[in-house]
């Protein structure tokens, strides 16, 4: 079973010798249950000519009606299977000249590939890339608040495999074991907050499929900001903002001249321009505080999401451009960006 990402295309070969015309039945369903009963899409193509008999189909916008990011799980001392609404299952049956040529089975995430990693890219495993995070250390354990938690990753097709936790200060470790579907796991192991930990995803037969390290930050003069996003590889990501930040109200209106009730005893306080229609949009200003050279592709896939909550409010990236900055020129890297809140400020929802 492969894993495919529908914010790129996903290309169906039918490639028979001979062939005249192909189609393809779609069965998506979301869940761990079986396949419907009927295809919920059926395309078929005739080939472009006797020389050329190959035929694509790209099944990508067919599948991403099926997938939705409505909310965030709160993970934090324990695993969780991702909500069915965030991925799909989808089975693609294929024929040639009407005979039977083969059937494909697929998880689909929210995701995508870049360019350069080129057509079908298999994120892998697990929705993080290797490498360093940090989180929000507040300083108290349990953690109560949600907004703190140090957020989760997701891990699919890995049955029997384990997903190992090892203590940064202590070297401690704690083992849970994985799931063949997707499943959500904790960043960091409950009682750790203050220590950090690596996290190793690995297979059935030990082999370590992933490696993440997750650090501590204490922040004590500025109210850190939480950031979710749905990340290149369609899971919700966390990350922190710990410096200053600001928020701004534009506000937006519009303006008529307004009759005096008397023009001859009119009231100087009644004005001559009225305004109506008035609303305002709300937006925040955030500093990461110092951060590595790698940071830059967290930011990246974070620009480049559809699906963002700045402390669970939703919220799109107003900033339209990253310099991404290297420690060997800037010396200490610091990036600022600006969110628009997604909603009007005085409620306008009919």
């Amino acid at each position: 079973m492969a894993r495919i990402y529908v914010r790129s295309p996903y290309i169906i070969e039918i490639n028979v010798p001979l062939q005249q015309s192909t189609s393809i039945e779609l069965f998506i369903w979301n869940g761990t249950g079986a396949a419907p009963a009927s295809p919920q899409y059926t395309l078929s193509k005739n080939v472009p000519s006797a020389n050329n008999v190959q035929t694509l189909y790209n099944i990508s916008n067919y599948v991403r009606e099926y997938i939705a990011h409505s909310s965030v799980q709160s993970i934090y001392n324990s695993t969780a299977a991702t909500p069915t609404t965030q991925w799909c299952n989808v089975q693609v049956v294929k024929y040639s000249d009407g005979v039977l040529v083969g059937t494909e089975s697929h998880n689909a995430f929210d995701g995508y590939g870049y360019y350069s990693e080129g057509s079908n890219f298999d994120n892998g495993v697990s929705s993080l890339d290797d490498g360093t995070y940090y989180y929000y250390n507040i300083g108290v354990t349990p953690v109560t608040n949600p907004l703190y938690y140090a957020g989760f990753f997701r891990a699919s097709s890995i049955a029997l495999g384990t997903v190992v936790y090892t203590n940064l200060r202590t070297g401690a470790t704690q083992t849970t074991t994985s799931f063949n579907t997707p499943y959500d796991y904790p960043c960091v192991y409950d009682t750790w907050y203050a220590d950090g930990n690596k996290v190793e995803v690995k297979n059935s037969g030990g082999t370590v499929l992933n490696t993440f390290y997750f650090r501590p930050i204490t922040e004590c003069r500025y109210e850190v900001v939480t950031c979710d996003f749905v990340n290149k590889s369609g899971a919700w990501q966390r990350t922190f903002f710990y410096k200053a930040s600001s928020e701004t109200l534009e506000v937006d209106n519009a303006e008529y001249n307004l009759i005096q009730t008397d023009s001859l005893n009119y009231s100087i306080y009644e004005g001559q321009r009225q305004v109506f229609n008035a609303n305002g949009k709300e937006f925040i200003r955030v500093n990461t505080g110092f951060v590595n050279d790698d940071y830059a592709e967290v930011l990246k896939q974070l620009m480049l999401s559809e699906r963002i909550l700045i402390n669970n409010q939703p919220a799109k990236v107003r900033t339209k451009s990253l310099e991404k900055q290297k420690q060997i020129n800037t010396k200490m890297i610091n990036y600022t960006l600006e969110f628009d809140y997604s909603f009007d400020t005085i409620n306008s929802v009919v």
